[in-house]
């Protein structure tokens, strides 16, 4: 775990603890409270070995990009679902909090709580729809615009410097594998 300074509203600064710790499963702490073992990945007892190389690769990657990604938010004081927050609504320029919920794949009553904190930080600003009095718009102040900005700068630049410095054709082969992986998954049930 590490920590961030971080100006809070109000121009008080607090720290930020990032952890990267995952908690074990019901199933790996009931084994270890056994004394049974399970392995962290599949073995080639359970995969061809070419799958086993793929599927550690990506879930090595993919946690190294969390965190990566999850400390260029937290400079900017922002959870990981109020940075994906503020680029939907960059995006969309203003939604629905209902459509916002969908596009957040968050519960409605988790996207209230989330906006309530952002509104707070001034990142966004909320009004009853003229049309219908029941909904209600969200979109982003001049505040969470430039919060975006430099989001969409910093995640610029971490893909410039991780993906940049490989031949185009390796990412070229990169993006058609994992768009074919991505299509395969989806027909997973």
């Amino acid at each position: 775990m590490s920590s961030v300074p971080c100006a809070a509203p109000g121009g008080k600064v607090v720290r930020l603890t990032i952890a990267t710790l995952t908690s074990p499963t019901v199933a790996e702490a009931t084994a270890a409270r056994e004394g049974e073992r399970i392995p962290l990945w599949p073995t080639s007892d359970d995969l061809d070995p070419s799958t086993l190389d793929v599927l550690r690769e990506f879930m090595l990657i993919g946690r190294m990009h969390r965190q990566l990604i999850h400390r260029a938010f937290t400079k900017q004081c922002l959870h990981p679902a109020q940075a994906m927050c503020v680029g939907v609504l960059a995006h969309h320029v203003e939604l629905t909090q209902s459509e916002l919920a969908d596009a957040l794949f968050l519960s409605r009553p988790s996207v209230t709580r989330l906006l309530q904190r952002m509104e707070r930080g001034g990142l966004v600003e909320r009004r009853t729809a003229e049309a219908d009095q029941r909904q209600v718009i969200v979109r982003l102040t001049p505040a969470g615009l430039d919060l975006q900005h430099r989001l969409h700068a910093a995640t610029t630049e971490y893909a410039a410097a991780a993906l940049g410095r490989l031949p185009a054709e390796d990412r070229a082969d990169l993006a058609r594998i994992l768009g074919d992986w991505r299509r395969l998954a989806e027909d997973v049930p």
